[in-house]
């Protein structure tokens, strides 16, 4: 399952948000749905590490900070409202630490989201199907987090609210494409600072936080028993401002990353339902961003108690 996309904080948690957790039909990002009645239940483990960071455009390393490490617990579920209709909601538990310095990191439930995905177009030909999707969805904290504590925050605390169109292709030979692409609003949020830079000195203690445009384009292969693809994505802030020389990344940072990744999935042999996925990705540009390697692993199972 593949949550509402989001960068999260320059500590590149948002990844975990971004990377493919495929299986059949339970992603608000991918061209495939659960028929009417299916539950989808997914638990998830990853990590993320970075030891470079983009401060603004430059790379650089922090001696203070060391090597960054987030790891993330996710449970996630999906519903088939109808054969057109899914509805997917995730809540991921998220920590943080970092091998130098003196600073402590978080820990915590983060954000739950919710988002719906509907079918729009069908069409079949002698050579594959195309189909394409809308989806939109929303989250909000679940907890009182500290957002103003970047890199180590566990998230930016805004409510946000998102909207995508997908486009898939099936090819009669098991291979397909899917491009994806949506909007993402978000709220301000309340800091416990008074004021903050941002091209100039602002007296106050609500922050913006930038909303964000992503998308990704997707080749993969699928069939009854296994699901392979490779993937390219990326994520833009419509706003923010880099990080000064030598100083902490703060909410209104423009937090922009382009990033390539792999994912498969097993539906194992003999339990019907049941499945195995990993996935891992690298941020390969970026700014206000770590240089980010992820990976997730988890199980997944797919039934239909109304049959």
């Amino acid at each position: 399952m593949r949550t509402i996309s989001l960068i999260v904080s320059m500590a590149g948690i948002g990844l975990f948000m971004l990377i493919s957790i495929h299986g059949r039909a339970q992603s608000p990002t991918d061209g495939f749905t659960m028929s009417k009645g299916e539950i989808c239940l997914v638990t998830d483990y990853g990590q993320t590490k970075w030891k470079e960071y983009w401060e603004g455009t430059r790379l650089r390393e922090n001696l203070n900070l060391g090597t960054f490490n987030a790891r993330m617990i996710m449970p996630m579920a999906g519903y088939g409202v109808t054969g057109k209709l899914n509805l997917f909601a995730g809540l991921p538990h998220i920590s943080t630490s970092s091998t130098a310095g003196q600073m402590t990191g978080m820990k915590g439930w983060q954000d739950l989201s919710f988002a719906a995905k509907y079918k729009l177009i069908k069409k079949k030909h002698e050579q594959g199907t195309f189909y394409t999707f809308l989806t939109a969805g929303f989250s909000f904290p679940v907890s009182d987090y500290i957002p103003d504590f970047l890199p180590y925050s566990i998230g930016l605390g805004a409510t946000t609210v998102n909207g995508r169109v997908i486009a898939h292709y099936e090819h009669k030979s098991k291979f397909f494409t899917t491009f994806q692409t949506g909007y993402t609003l978000k709220s301000n949020i309340k800091t416990d600072r008074q004021s903050y830079y941002n091209e100039r000195q602002v007296n106050s203690s609500e922050m913006p936080v930038p909303d964000v445009w992503d998308g990704a384009f997707r080749v993969g292969f699928n069939n009854k028993r296994f699901r392979a693809d490779v993937d390219y994505n990326w994520s833009t802030s419509t706003s923010g401002s880099d990080i000064r020389r030598n100083d902490m990344p703060y909410p209104f940072n423009k937090m922009d990353a382009q990033w390539i990744g792999i994912s498969g999935l097993l539906w194992v042999p003999g339990v019907e339902g049941l499945a195995l996925h990993a996935a891992a990705d690298q941020v390969v540009g970026g700014r206000n961003v770590g240089k980010a390697f992820t990976w997730t692993a988890g199980v997944q199972y797919v039934f239909n108690p109304f049959k």
